[in-house]
Formats: structure tokens, C-alpha cells, sequence
């Protein structure tokens, strides 16, 4: 559990280096959650890491189990996407009841560049069960702009703790930060007094607290952008170089305003400075002066970049010649400038409400950010008022960018939280529109200095908070986006695949009260996101009342998906269960009108979940081939799709990955038992079904597997008597479409019997 960010050790542990290779072993496919009872957190040292270079782990444990733990382990695995990196570590454990332990562990990263993983922390008791689980995301990656995560700092105050600020933002795994207003001013960034100076507002700046954010970022793996406007003066700036010919005024037929094009930032301030002057960012005189100015702040700080920003498109301005143009016409060039300007420092920039955004696609900047409002439109006359049309421009950015991921800053509940400072966001609101802009492709922007999660733009204004349970759904998700990047940002395109739920209402458009899911691939896997707005009545991303309904949280239900390549695996991920990890989905294939298809069975569905797909086979033992059609043969997902009758005892017992889950019945007194499964949608054909068997309690009178309803005669095969798992297997002619399948017992007492792997193989159409 994510809840403390700054712990005091009591005991340190120290685990040896762990070495991981780039061979991939079987997946751990364990229902192994976080209890919070033992591992009370799992982070590690940096945000983002270098190939190659060393991974600091820390494993804090708090025993609430209510008993000592003697003989025990802790159990470490990396894993890229469903497949494990490297060797698992097993370490000892002995931690009596209410006493804390911190483990410190190394981990040296692949040198691929650009990867995310999943760490994945197992602790085990004695009798090897696990007792406590958790997971920490991993980006290797040798620069943040590929896979941006963007978060800010805006306290410069001379006792602000640093340390603890950035290290919050770091287990996030925040890679690059924006610094807001920290400047002297917008014209004139750097102040002549280097120990303290007012921004425009009147906050103090202290420079010591800016450059020890920017020695503790660099430190923990994160990048820091100098913020400031790229057409902005304060009042004064005729006395600090800015020439009166280079600025902008409102053209004659502008409805906007009349005179010099201005914003009024404050009534009053205690600098006197209320207002903001804006010139021509296409005139040379101008943009050599902004330009030295930055480089001024390259030159005084260790910043890495400059964060651009304006105030959005106004409409048709014209210069102190009479020349008319509009604003956002002007970005490519100055962009394109401003970063041979600057040299090998980053440059991002913000056109407000995305007017514009297409014109800074296509310049070199490093990364893209636009902040979204609803009431602007996109190149399609579209409303940035839904939660489809952040996933439309954050794809459109992406194709017009040659593949770059939009940062979104979308302030939720904007008007709530002026009106009710104080107050907790909405979490549904947040998961929904996160899930909507992440499994699009994109990044939000919105978390800051101490944790807190912006509802407005000027960042200062801290008007809601997050409540315990959003902190720790964030930082799963963050977990998961670092993991799953290459799955979610690296060279994925939009696909029109046919996608259907029989038993719910779906869009491919993200429409109030249906599962919203659409598809994507890239060279070796096809995709399906899935967002819930079940039970969702309205379909806007700002909730800017402070509500929205939790989605009906739903289970168990089929999923039809027509692919394009050929499928042997699929798999499962969320970051909202099962701490993220990729789990084997079971699937059965078919063709229909509408072309070739694969059923699956869906575990659950909160807010988001992503489903992807192979031609690979995986390797694993419980990971279902083309060939099965059995929904959880491996009894993996519990008694999923099987159905019990009878008198006896029954379940699944869940054990270590590499042993895989087995289905048992057991009655100390007479009884009759039965599970089955019935298969259908099969193509007519000769089908072969197999599974291990072990029965070596008691002895029944009766104990075998049945197979009816396919179109001809039941067929039986004993089960037998033994210590050890034997195979059984039947080949019928499957005339129908459906296949039943049957595990009976009928005994006296004292008797069991275990079942593991079924499969129908289809041997001949």
C-alpha cells in the first residue's frame, strides 16, 4: 500500500545485487495481491534509469498478520510485460508480529533502451504461502521525452523541505518536472538579485530553494523545465530592452479587444504588476531578445529545458506595421528557432486549448503538452468536452508528430473546487479520465510539489485533495502506465477491429453507460482497451461539479474480438487488479460472417483494463494454445466457467506459478459429485480432450470423465487410482458445435479427487 512516502527504518536488511538477464522464463500468473498486512510499500530510488544502470530497491514490511513470521522468504522478479526477466531471488525472512523491517535490494537493468517493467515482491511463510504481495513499476530509459510523466513544483519558499517534495513525486515516477513561476519575469526571467526575489504576483522566490529542487530532481532521475512564456512582458518592459514595435495588437475586426493585445493576470498585486503585454512571435527582434533571455536562465541554473506557455488563440492580431496574422500561424517558426536557440537544453510548449497543437506537432519540439478546456474545438470543429475527444487528439497529435505522446493537462472539477476549497476530488472522475488519455497513448499532467493533484491552472491553488484510497489508485497507475509504456505509447496505431460484449452495451466512442473499448496493434501485438462507463450517466471528462458515478464494477463476462493476424496468447492487464500484473486469458476461436474471431472470458472490469495479444505463443504451462477452447482449463482463475453439483467438498487450491492451480473434491462421508463445463462454438470437426488426473484417497465406486453433447453417444474414461498426476484423454466427433464436459465421482468416504489442465484440442476438420 502506497500511503507513507518517507519512512524511518528500524532494521535494514540488505539484499544482494540482483543480476537479471534478457531471458525469458514463465510468467508468474499467481492471484497474489497487496493486504497491506506485511509489505507496506515497495519504491525504488529514481523515477526513470539508464540501461544498464543500477536499480535501488526498498522493501518496507510492517507485520499486521497478528503472528511472527519464522522460516519465511521474500520472493523478487522483474518482468517485461507477461514474460519474467531474469532469475527469481529468494531471500529469507523472520519478522515477529508488530516489528517493521526495511529490505534494500539492486537491480541491474537490461540495456535495452526504452522498456518498462514490472517488479513484482512475493513474501512467503513458511509452508510457502503467499502471505503479502506488491509490485513497483521500472523505466529504463535514457531520455523522459519518449515516455513522458510530467509534474510540477511552484513552492520556493526558503524552508521548503525538497527532499520530501521530490522524493513524493519520485514514486510516482514524475520524470520530468515543470518549474512554475519561479522567474523574476516573463521578459526578464533571471533577477538581478540572486538570493531572493517577487514574481510578478509578489511570492517570494528564494534562489537556493530552486536550485536544491533542481540538485534533488537531477538526483532521483527527473528533469527540470524552466516556465515562462514565449510572447509575455510585464509592465516595465520598455526599460529592460523589449522594443514597442515588436508587439502584438488586437486587429480592427477582432471581437476580443481593442488596442495592445493584453491579459489581465490581477486586480492588484504587491509588485503593482497586473497585467501581461504580448508581442509578435515571428519578429526577429523579439525572438533574439526572448531567446537571450532563456539562455540567461541556462546559464544561472541547472535547468534542462524551457516549458513554453501562452494564453490560447485570440483571434486576428496585427503588428505595429499593420501586418495581420494569427498567433497560433507563428508557433512552427518560433518553436523551430527557439530550439536551435538553446542548444541541447529540451523545449516543450503549451498551446492553450490546443489551437494550434498542429502547427507544434509538426516543429522540433522534444515532447508535446497541450492544456485542454472544454469549450475549444479541434481541427474537426470537435468540443474538448469528452472523453473521446482527448483520446481522438492525443492519436492525432501522435500521427501528426511522427509518434510523439501528448501531455493533457485537463483540470478536473474546476469550478467545484474554486467553490469548495478543501474538498476531496471525486475519484471515479480521476480514474476515468486518466484511463481515457493513457490507454490513448498520452500523459496527464497532475501531480505536484508534496503529492497534491491540480483543478486549476494557476498551480498555487491547491482547492482539492486526494483521499486516501485515490493516492493509492494513482500510484497503481502510475506503476502501470511505467510498465506497460510499450504497450501504451510506442509505435501503436488505431485499429477498426470488430469488438463485442454479448452481454453489454459497448462503444468504440466512449458513450455514457456502455464499455468503451476500441482497438490498437503495433508489429507483434494487437490490443483492446477497455474503459467501464457503465452506470456512467454523463460522457464529460472535467466532472467540474465534483461528480460522477463509480462504474458498475462487472465480472465474468465474454468478450468477442475479430483479429487480423494469428493469435496464440492473450493476455490481461489492469491497474486495478491484481497490482497490475498480466494474467492468461483461456480463449476459443471462430468464424463467422463478420470474419475470424476469438472468444475470451473476461475476469473483471472496474475502470480500465487492457487486453493484448500474440502470435507468440508463451511458453507457459497455463497459458491457453490456438488449440484449447476450455475457459480456465488451469483452474488459474479459481472455479471460473466450471459448475459443481453434488454433496462433497470442493475448490481450487492455488499454488506457487510454477505448480499452476488444481480443482479438488473431497467428502469424508458418501457422496456424488460433478464439475463440468460445457464448450461451444466449435467448428465441426474431431476434438480430442485431455486432462491430469490423480486420484489416491479412498475408493470410489464410480470416478471418470464424461464427454456428451456433441452429436453423438456419451463417452466415458475411467479415472484411476494412483499417487502421481496421470493423463486422460477422449476423441469424439463434434457434429453440433458444443461439447460437455464431465468430472464425476461417486464414493462411500474418505475419497478425493484432483483435476488439472483440461484442453479440447482439435485434431481434424
Amino acid at each position: 500500500m502506497r500511503k507513507n512516502r518517507l519512512k524511518v527504518p528500524r532494521m535494514i536488511l540488505l539484499i544482494g545485487v540482483i543480476l537479471f538477464s534478457q531471458i525469458a522464463l514463465h510468467p508468474n500468473v499467481s492471484e497474489a495481491a497487496s493486504t497491506g498486512k506485511l509489505l507496506y510499500d515497495v519504491t525504488t530510488d529514481k523515477a526513470m534509469y539508464d540501461p544498464g544502470s543500477k536499480v535501488e530497491l526498498r522493501i518496507d514490511l510492517k507485520n499486521k498478520l497478528g503472528r511472527n513470521i519464522v522460516g519465511g522468504s521474500v520472493e523478487i522478479k522483474a518482468k517485461y510485460l507477461q514474460e519474467q526477466v531474469g532469475e527469481t531471488i529468494t531471500k529469507a525472512l523472520n519478522l515477529n508480529n508488530n516489528t517493521d523491517l526495511m529490505m534494500m535490494a539492486n537491480w541491474i537493468a537490461p540495456e535495452s533502451d526504452f522498456k518498462g517493467y514490472l517488479i513484482e515482491v512475493h513474501v512467503k511463510d513458511a509452508a510457502g504461502v503467499i502471505v503479502d504481495s506488491d509490485t513497483v513499476g521500472v523505466d529504463v530509459s535514457s531520455t523522459w521525452t519518449k515516455f513522458p510523466r510530467y509534474g510540477y513544483v511552484w513552492d520556493f519558499n526558503p524552508n521548503t523541505n525538497t527532499t520530501e517534495r521530490i522524493d513524493k513525486l519520485k514514486n510516482y515516477h514524475i520524470n520530468v518536472l515543470q518549474y512554475y513561476d519561479w522567474k523574476y519575469r516573463h521578459h526578464k526571467p533571471v533577477s538581478p538579485n540572486m538570493v531572493q526575489w517577487d514574481d510578478w504576483s509578489g511570492r517570494v522566490i528564494y534562489g537556493d530553494t530552486v536550485r536544491s529542487y533542481i540538485s534533488q530532481a537531477k538526483a532521483m532521475g527527473m528533469s527540470n523545465m524552466a516556465y515562462n512564456m514565449i510572447y509575455a512582458a510585464t509592465s516595465g518592459y520598455d526599460l529592460d530592452g523589449v522594443e514597442r514595435d515588436w508587439a502584438l495588437y488586437y486587429a480592427d475586426d477582432n471581437p476580443n479587444g481593442k488596442g495592445n493585445f493584453s491579459f489581465k493576470m490581477s486586480d492588484s498585486t504587491s509588485t503593482g504588476i497586473t497585467d501581461l503585454y504580448f508581442f509578435n512571435p515571428r519578429d526577429p527582434g523579439w525572438q533574439n531578445y526572448i531567446f537571450g533571455e532563456m539562455n540567461k536562465v541556462f546559464q544561472t541554473f541547472d535547468f534542462d529545458g524551457w516549458h513554453g506557455d501562452t494564453v490560447g488563440e485570440w483571434g486576428k492580431m496585427r503588428t505595429a506595421d499593420n501586418q495581420t496574422l494569427y498567433v497560433k500561424d507563428t508557433y512552427t517558426e518560433f518553436l523551430n528557432n527557439a530550439k536551435q536557440a538553446i542548444g541541447d537544453k529540451k523545449l516543450v510548449f503549451n498551446p492553450v486549448g490546443a489551437q494550434g497543437i498542429e502547427n507544434v506537432n509538426k516543429s522540433n519540439v522534444d515532447a508535446l503538452y497541450a492544456e485542454i478546456w472544454p469549450w475549444d474545438r479541434d481541427s474537426d470543429g470537435m468540443l474538448y468536452d469528452t472523453y473521446y475527444s482527448l483520446k481522438k487528439e492525443i492519436e492525432q497529435s501522435r500521427r501528426e508528430s511522427g509518434g510523439k505522446s501528448l501531455v493533457v493537462p485537463a483540470y478536473m472539477s474546476y469550478d467545484y473546487g474554486e467553490q469548495n476549497p478543501g474538498s476531496p476530488f471525486n475519484t471515479a472522475a480521476v480514474m476515468l479520465t486518466g484511463a481515457s488519455v493513457y490507454a490513448a497513448g498520452g500523459a496527464r499532467m497532475e501531480l505536484g510539489d508534496n503529492g497534491n493533484m491540480l483543478s486549476n491552472e494557476y498551480f498555487p491553488d491547491q482547492n482539492l485533495y486526494m483521499t486516501e484510497e485515490l493516492q493509492h489508485r494513482i500510484s497503481k497507475l502510475y506503476d502501470f502506465i511505467v510498465a506497460y509504456e510499450n504497450l501504451l505509447r510506442d509505435g501503436q496505431t488505431e485499429t477498426t477491429n470488430r469488438i463485442e460484449f454479448p452481454a453489454y452495451a459497448s462503444s468504440a466512442y466512449g458513450d455514457a453507460n456502455k464499455i468503451w473499448a476500441y482497438g490498437k496493434k503495433d508489429s507483434q501485438y494487437e490490443i483492446v482497451q477497455m474503459i467501464n462507463l457503465l452506470g456512467v450517466s454523463k460522457k464529460d471528462w472535467r466532472a467540474n461539479d465534483g461528480q460522477k458515478e463509480t462504474p458498475q464494477h462487472i465480472s465474468n463476462f465474454e468478450m468477442k474480438y475479430y483479429y487480423s493476424n494469428e493469435v496464440n496468447s492473450v493476455w490481461l492487464a489492469s491497474p486495478d487488479a491484481n497490482d497490475g500484473r498480466s494474467k492468461p486469458l483461456a480463449f476459443t476461436k471462430g468464424k463467422d460472417r463478420n470474419g475470424k474471431y476469438l472468444k475470451v472470458t473476461v475476469p473483471s472490469l472496474e475502470y480500465w483494463n487492457m487486453i493484448y495479444m500474440s502470435v507468440e505463443d508463451s511458453g507457459c504451462e497455463t497459458d491457453p494454445s490456438m488449440k484449447e477452447y476450455v475457459v480456465n482449463g488451469n483452474f488459474e482463475n479459481g472455479q471460473q466457467g466450471w459448475t459443481y453439483t453434488g454433496t462433497a467438498d470442493h475448490g481450487v487450491d492455488s499454488n506457487d506459478a510454477y505448480e499452476g492451480s488444481k480443482y479438488w473434491i473431497y467428502g469424508s462421508e458418501p457422496y456424488t459429485a460433478s464439475v463440468l463445463q460445457t464448450v461451444s462454438g466449435l467448428n465441426p470437426g474431431t476434438y480430442t480432450v485431455s486432462a491430469k488426473v490423480k486420484q489416491n484417497t479412498g475408493n470410489p465406486s464410480s470416478s471418470r470423465m464424461q464427454l456428451t453433447g456433441y452429436g453423438g453417444k456419451p463417452v466415458y474414461v475411467s479415472i484411476p487410482h494412483g499417487e502421481e498426476y496421470t493423463t486422460i484423454s477422449k476423441t469424439v466427433k463434434v457434429t453440433n458445435g458444443s461439447l460437455k464436459i464431465t468430472f464425476s465421482q461417486t464414493a462411500s468416504g474418505d475419497t478425493n479427487l484432483q483435476i488439472d489442465s483440461v484442453v479440447v484440442e482439435l485434431k481434424d476438420q
